[in-house]
């Protein structure tokens, strides 16, 4: 009976001109409506809303903060790239001082074509570039300062980077945006109101030059020590009143309206808090920033705690960006080659920031000759293939969808369409609700991919998943924050039915999508680890083997299977591989520095621990100086006996990662001697540059390797705290 009355009333509805199929359905009563929509959804087909306007309930009402148009048009891309380049390309630094000379910017082949080509065909949707780092080195013909690739032997001071960028990305059809650093530590005016001119000035070149921009990116690192146009002093700014922020948002949406601002307090979009490329969970979009005092905060000066999760219903729409570089630093290093993170790794990263909400903004810095580097191509390449597969096949699609509730122009068909303007949404005044999914053949999946419609705001707070074996619904994943998507991951199952419950909401629960996917299953590449003795261990799944070489080259076939402990007492480089027959994974390299067990400290503060803990080779304890009594500010110094003579060639130290940056090393000296009496001139000095957002190993090279048995590294500040911390000091000998 229901199958004929269902015939009967898509015939009665169908047929016709559009015109006369709206006069039909105004002679249907509600009630024969309603019914032929719910047999509708029940056979999988949604009434075309256009037939809908006399019957359909009042439009929904938004709930709370909403994004702009820009902001969704942001949302959507999900992915794109960061591209830093500038002096610090080819001087192997973080941050550069301010006082390089323009003359060492010259890219030997840069094609801004083969960039923008790598990103797109990964499946990155836009690129940022670094206009302007720290250092103050302008990538266009600036009229704002001479220091620029105007001064620079590239093209003969005819070049434009930020041109070739922009016109690269229009051929290709992705987005540009720009990130244009606030601190300068190469103008002279910085730290002064004439050099908020040279700022906006430098930024309205930018906005009203290269085209439409997606976003505009504005660093949170202000002053501190530069060269300043040779002054060569510390330089301190209030952060909340210095740029004068309101002003240059202003500017920045008259000219670019389409351009979202990120800052770590947006207003476009924030900061995800770490450059780890990982977003908390849940991750609200909506967010209420605030500071330690409880006043509005400026770029660089925020709670970070509350960045990564955002705000439950806050009081604006901020979503975050998860920004990570590819490799362990923001610059090309040569250094660095062999430390690209794999296509696993990404896809890891995809799911930790665009799976819960965020978008992912990946750094891929070019090299000195101007390109991305072969490893680095080598990895998107796969990164991208895998992205392609995962989303090859909707295992939802030509589901028939059933809804405990549902508004007569949101049926729950509507989340298998694409989009965010047709969506499901319960019945006024509920706050749950539940989907159930009867997929068209019985299926295996691992992944489902949920969406609010968000321009009526971020709604849902909690939901499960429940999968149809054995005769009954069983619980699979759940979550909290939904918003412009997440993605969840669980185990493989293979089932036709699926059901969502939305177990809370604060309005009317509604979705947009509703998909399910599988996950391709990649090789595990070995994991590595060492300890005190220098032994060290490699490790990979059941039925693999693994291969690995000590001399620096790659892993093939012919190289030696691992079957014991390697011993490198004197340290080196392992590469290591896994394989299954002729398949392989990605290659994982790690260079280890000299074994410690003959170590000791000569002297050090030990009011407040142990200095052995600096020279344990155990990074989770470390060694401080905090003590009961209260802090025992830097500088602090300590001195280590290596038990021989060593070429030293580079000083590693290792900074605590245990969530806070308290007492991390920001600038240092570093001594050696052969009697522990004579020490002379620091044979290195300097900072570790942006170590508070990205606490990796820092490698302090020397010019060329030295003979020692002892060294004094001399920690000179903290980039937050009056004390000292370290997790790890190290050395690597000079093969």
């Amino acid at each position: 009976m229901a199958s004929y009355l269902f015939v009967c009333l898509r015939e009665e509805i169908l047929k016709g001109s559009l015109e006369r199929r709206r006069t039909r359905l105004a002679m249907i009563t509600m009630s024969k409506l309603f019914l032929y929509s719910r047999l509708m959804a029940a056979f999988g087909v949604c009434l075309p809303s256009t037939l809908l306007p006399a019957f359909a309930d009042e439009a929904p009402q938004p709930y709370g903060a909403v994004p702009t148009p820009a902001q969704l048009a942001w949302h959507d891309m999900e992915m794109y790239a960061f591209a830093h380049f500038s002096t610090n390309t080819f001087t192997g630094k973080e941050w550069g001082y301010g006082d390089e000379s323009p003359t060492i910017f010259n890219p030997t082949n840069f094609d801004a074509d083969q960039i923008v080509n790598v990103l797109a065909d990964a499946g990155f949707k836009g690129l940022i570039v670094t206009a302007k780092h720290h250092d103050g080195f302008c990538l266009w013909p600036t009229k704002t300062t001479r220091h620029s690739v105007a001064s620079s032997p590239w093209k003969n001071g005819k070049g434009d980077v930020v041109g070739e960028f922009a016109k690269a990305c229009q051929k290709r059809g992705i987005k540009f945006g720009v990130y244009l650093s606030p601190w300068d530590r190469n103008h002279p005016a910085y730290g002064t109101p004439k050099y908020i001119s040279v700022y906006r000035a430098q930024l309205r070149e930018l906005l009203e030059n290269y085209g439409d921009l997606f976003e505009v990116w504005f660093d949170g690192a202000n002053g501190g020590d530069g060269f300043y146009g040779g002054k060569r002093e510390r330089r301190s700014i209030d952060r909340s009143t210095y740029y004068d922020w309101p002003i240059t948002w202003k500017m920045v949406g008259e000219l670019q309206p389409h351009a979202v601002i990120f800052s770590d307090v947006g207003p476009g979009c924030r900061w995800v808090g770490n450059e780890r490329g990982v977003a908390g969970y849940p991750c609200w979009a909506t967010y209420s920033p605030r500071t330690s005092d409880g006043s509005s905060p400026a770029p660089g000066h925020c709670d970070i705690g509350i960045l990564p999760s955002g705000t439950n219903d806050g009081k604006f729409w901020i979503p975050a960006e998860a920004d990570v570089s590819i490799r362990p630093g923001w610059f090309w290093r040569a250094s660095e080659n062999t430390y690209v993170r794999t296509p696993d790794n990404l896809m890891d990263l995809y799911f930790c920031s665009v799976g819960r909400g965020a978008c992912l903004n990946l750094n891929v810095p070019p090299d000195q000759r101007g390109l991305i580097h072969e490893n680095d191509v080598a990895s998107l390449k796969v990164f991208g293939k895998l992205l392609r597969q995962m989303y090859s096949k909707n295992y939802a699609s030509g589901a028939r969808v059933h809804a405990d509730s549902e508004r007569s122009d949101s049926p729950a068909c509507n989340v298998l369409k694409p989009g965010r303007k047709s969506f499901w949404m319960a019945q006024n005044g509920r706050k749950t609700g539940t989907l159930t999914l009867e997929l068209p053949e019985e299926s295996e999946w691992d992944v489902i991919r949920l969406a609010e419609p968000i321009q009526l705001g971020q709604r849902i707070r909690r939901f499960s998943v429940e999968v149809w074996l054995d005769g009954r619904f069983v619980p699979w994943v759940e979550g909290s924050s939904i918003g412009p998507r997440v993605l969840l991951q669980g185990s493989l199952v293979k089932t036709q039915k699926i059901r969502v419950r939305i177990d809370q909401a604060d309005a009317e629960p509604a979705l947009c999508e509703v998909s399910l996917w599988k996950r391709p299953v990649v090789m595990k590449a070995p994991t590595m680890s060492r300890n005190k003795e220098g032994i060290i261990k490699l490790a990979a799944p059941a039925g693999l083997t693994i291969r690995y070489t000590l001399d620096g080259s790659e892993p093939g076939p012919q190289s030696p299977i691992y079957r014991d402990p390697i011993s490198l007492p004197n340290g080196g480089r392992v590469a290591a591989r896994s394989f299954r027959g002729m398949e392989t994974s990605e290659v994982v390299s790690e260079e280890f520095p000299v074994e410690t067990r003959s170590w000791k400290v000569i002297s050090a503060e030990n009011q407040a621990a142990d200095p052995a803990r600096a020279i344990d080779g155990d990074e989770r304890s470390l060694w401080h100086t905090h003590a009961a009594s209260g802090e025992l500010p830097p500088p602090q110094s300590i001195v280590v006996d290596m038990g021989r003579t060593i070429p030293v060639a580079a000083v590693y130290y290792v900074p605590r990662h245990d969530g806070t940056s308290r007492g991390t090393v920001k600038s240092y000296e570093l001594y050696l001697s052969q009697d522990g009496k004579h020490w002379g001139k620091p044979v290195a000095q300097g900072e570790f540059s942006n170590i508070q957002a990205n606490p990796v190993r820092q490698k302090i090279v020397l010019a060329q390797p030295i003979p020692a048995r002892f060294f004094r590294f001399t920690a000179k500040d903290a980039v937050e705290g009056n004390h000292i911390v370290v997790a790890e000091l190290g050395v690597q000998m000079a093969y």
